[in-house]
């Protein structure tokens, strides 16, 4: 025969909780919490925001990817490859980040998450977008795989992880990403 347990009146705060009766009519709390690297990131950056706790230097991590590699920048890759009609956007998707990049740059927690998140998008643009150049394929299945390999699965990891986002971050600050990183010489645009 089955008990009865009443759950009335029970106040929970917080995301993903449970109350589980047990035998003597007391209930415990079980809080389901990501451990992923990325979640955890979040969290911290939440916690240092929260409470002011800057930093004055980059780390290793991120200026591995905001020291430019050489003087070539977005522009004139885009001008070599003979798609300039294409800057105008994607300037604007580099600056969105820009400007993200630098409101963060103080915490220590977003220096991590932002080089997370450019080792993602430059690993896929090594391994699928400059294959697709080099093959000289189409510029829209380019800028489709740039949609379908880099933003969409990042924006799905942050989100499908549990992530506090607390930076906001949108598939044009991801995109964005993959401008910056080919203004400051990681990635060509012609191979």
């Amino acid at each position: 025969m089955l008990n009865k347990t009443s759950q009335e009146n029970i106040e929970i705060e917080g995301d993903n909780n449970k109350v589980i009766a047990g035998d003597d009519h007391s209930t415990t709390n079980i809080i389901k919490s990501s451990n992923s690297k990325l979640a955890s990131l979040f969290e911290k950056l939440k916690e240092k925001f929260e409470n002011e706790d800057k930093i004055t230097e980059t780390s290793d991590n991120l200026k591995r990817y905001t020291n430019r590699r050489d003087t070539i920048g977005l522009e004139q890759k885009l001008k070599d490859a003979d798609k300039s009609y294409l800057y105008v956007e994607f300037a604007w998707c580099k600056q969105e980040f820009h400007k993200k990049l630098l409101l963060y740059q103080n915490y220590e927690p977003a220096q991590e998450i932002f080089a997370f998140i450019l080792a993602i998008v430059l690993e896929k643009s090594r391994n699928v977008i400059n294959p697709m150049i080099r093959e000289q394929k189409p510029e829209s299945e380019i800028l489709g795989k740039i949609s379908s390999e880099i933003t969409n699965p990042i924006m799905s990891l942050i989100e499908s992880e549990g992530c506090n986002d607390i930076m906001g971050l949108s598939s044009t600050e991801i995109e964005g990403m993959f401008h910056y990183l080919t203004g400051n010489c990681h990635i060509n645009w012609k191979l």
